[in-house]
Formats: structure tokens, C-alpha cells, sequence
């Protein structure tokens, strides 16, 4: 089998990936949150979601809109289901969204906070508890594919990111292969860790 891999290596599914920055460039720009729409502020929130927890879209439809905790400096948000990475033992039941007071324009526990305020008088009685819901009226709940090929791929393209070549997240297999890692726990084992702020040196 180790012949077999060394004459036809895996080939990863894409070639080139896209620019990071010159997404947050554009995320920036949708500043101050507190005079944007709500599908500009829904678009923010989703895309700054997926960069800052490498989120799958899969994770972010699962958020759950009817529990989460507001801390001083960071939200804690709860999901409604069983996440893909999920297993017997090791269940993902919560994911914290920190604030970034370096630049207020790309924090996204101001943009969580702004989000939750506007939409909390759209939401209805009967609403089953999904955190993202439509920007345009009614307001009922978005589906996976909605985060996925409509918001996060419009946020690229606004932001002049070729989607048409291009998918809108890194494969896990790619980044663990980039890393040389097995397994998805080793970052957040040895790598999560909290940054070192030049006060604390």
C-alpha cells in the first residue's frame, strides 16, 4: 500500500486557496454595524463566524438562537444537534465567540451583539430555535445551503474572491494534511490557545 501511495499521491481538490485579507479588508468596510441592514449585518456575522472558528457551514445552521450565554467579553452559543465531528465520548455541545478589541470592525462579539438585538423582535412564537433566519420578510429560518452558497459566497464575491473556481471553506482533510496532523483534536489540544497581548510581556 505505501508503494501504491508513493506512485499515486492524493491530490488535494484545489490548487490555490483564497486570500483571507482580502475578505477582512472588505468586512471592515461594513462598519459601524449599528447603521448597517440586517442583510449586511447577517452577512458580516456569518462570514466573520466561519473565519474565526474555521467553522464548517454544517455548524453554523445547528447554532441555537434559544440558548446562549452572554459573558463580559465573549458569547456562548449552544447547537441544536449532533455536529458531524461528533462521537460517543466526545460530543461538541458549545462554541465561544470572543471579542477582538484590537479593531472593533472585525470583533465579532459586537456584531453577535448588534445581530441578536435586531433580530429577537423578528423572531416568532413558533420559531425552532436556528439562529440565523432570513433577512427579508418573513424572517423564517435559512437552510444550510442558503449560508453556504448565497451568504458566505456573496460576502467573496463582494469582497472580489473568484467563487467560481473557488469553494467557500478549506476542506478539514486539506488543512490537517497542510498542518501534518491525523486528527482534528490535536489543534485544539496543543494549538487553541489564548494570544499573548503585549501588556501581559
Amino acid at each position: 500500500m505505501k508503494g501504491v501511495f508513493a506512485s499515486r499521491p492524493s491530490k488535494p481538490r484545489y490548487t490555490y486557496i483564497w486570500d483571507v485579507d482580502i475578505v477582512l479588508l472588505y468586512l471592515k468596510k461594513l462598519s459601524p454595524v449599528k447603521h448597517l441592514s440586517l442583510k449586511d449585518l447577517t452577512l458580516k456575522l456569518v462570514m466573520l463566524m466561519a473565519l474565526t472558528q474555521a467553522a464548517r457551514v454544517h455548524m453554523l445552521h445547528l447554532l441555537n438562537f434559544k440558548c446562549y450565554k452572554k459573558l463580559k467579553s465573549e458569547y456562548v452559543l449552544q447547537f441544536n444537534g449532533h455536529l458531524k465531528q461528533s462521537r460517543p465520548g466526545h460530543n461538541v455541545d458549545c462554541v465561544l465567540f470572543r471579542a477582538y478589541p484590537p479593531d472593533r470592525r472585525l470583533c465579532i462579539y459586537t456584531v453577535l451583539k448588534e445581530y441578536l438585538s435586531r433580530t429577537s423582535v423578528l423572531r416568532h412564537n413558533g420559531n425552532s430555535g436556528k439562529f440565523f433566519m432570513s433577512y427579508v420578510k418573513p424572517h423564517a429560518t435559512v437552510t444550510r445551503d442558503t449560508i453556504s452558497t448565497r451568504w458566505i459566497k456573496t460576502v467573496m464575491c463582494r469582497a472580489g474572491i473568484n467563487v467560481k473556481d473557488l469553494g467557500s471553506h478549506i476542506p478539514i482533510a486539506d488543512i490537517l494534511a497542510k498542518a501534518g496532523w491525523s486528527r482534528e483534536s490535536t489543534f485544539r489540544k496543543f494549538y487553541n490557545k489564548p494570544v499573548l497581548n503585549k501588556s501581559d510581556n
